[in-house]
């Protein structure tokens, strides 16, 4: 985060900053997304200089406050972290009030045929972008909270209202995988995604269609546009 700061303070105008991990959870958990979803979470993570943190005890409490009578909805870890509140393997979803994945994410799998793609309840071994949503959220609340920079800090599209302001710092929801990486000369896999993903939103932003990406689809419906808005959030680039 140190280097994100130091490029923001370059900045001369308007800044999109996108990271990749959820910037929400499910309709009707309670946890809300972008700001709220940040605020909750780093009420409680606590995470040391060389990155060690309680993520799993945060997870625990949290399935005891939104799924008291019912195991997960956070699943995954090592079994020296497993407690009554917090298994290492994957319960059957049976939550009432809310859904297993984001609408965003649902139709990935479902027409896009993204089925990489996790739940942001997985918090433990590959692809566990649960604990990277619970320590990204919290660095996000970190810099929204920041003297320097909370003024300017807006989360899509909770903030921005989609495409409507998106004057300031945009912290935004990415999904490098989204973008074809093959033909970038990298050793390491994500960062010929992130290269990609630079690149395609540079193209757009050439081409005048930068600020078109940060609307809702308009193929959601009203209802879908509030929750995403309000709670979920909403992948770039996902139309």
């Amino acid at each position: 985060m140190a280097r994100i700061r130091d490029l923001l303070r370059t900045r001369s105008g308007p800044a999109f900053v996108g990271f990749d991990f959820p910037f929400g959870y499910p309709a009707g958990s309670g946890l809300g997304g972008g700001r709220k979803a940040a605020a909750i979470i780093a009420s409680d993570l606590v995470s040391d200089e060389l990155d060690a943190n309680n993520r799993f005890d945060v997870a625990g409490r949290l399935n005891e406050q939104i799924s008291p009578h019912h195991p997960g909805p956070f699943w995954g870890c090592p079994p020296s972290s497993q407690s009554d509140q917090l298994t290492s393997k994957k319960p059957p979803f049976l939550q009432e009030n809310f859904k297993e994945w984001r609408i965003v994410e649902k139709h990935l799998r479902d027409n896009k045929k993204q089925t990489t793609i996790s739940a942001v309840w997985k918090l433990y071994t590959i692809g566990s972008v649960g604990s990277q949503t619970l320590t990204g959220l919290k660095c996000l609340h970190d810099l929204g909270g920041d003297p320097e920079f909370a003024m300017a800090t807006r989360y899509w599209p909770f903030e921005t209202r989609w495409d409507a302001d998106l004057d300031g710092i945009i912290l935004t929801e990415i999904w490098p995988s989204l973008n074809a990486h093959d033909t970038y000369d990298h050793a390491i896999k994500d960062a010929r995604q992130v290269l990609a993903c630079r690149d395609w939103f540079i193209d757009h932003q050439r081409a005048g269609t930068a600020k078109a990406l940060f609307a809702a689809p308009d193929w959601l419906s009203r209802q879908e546009q509030e929750k995403c808005r309000t709670e979920e959030g909403w992948i770039l680039g996902v139309r």
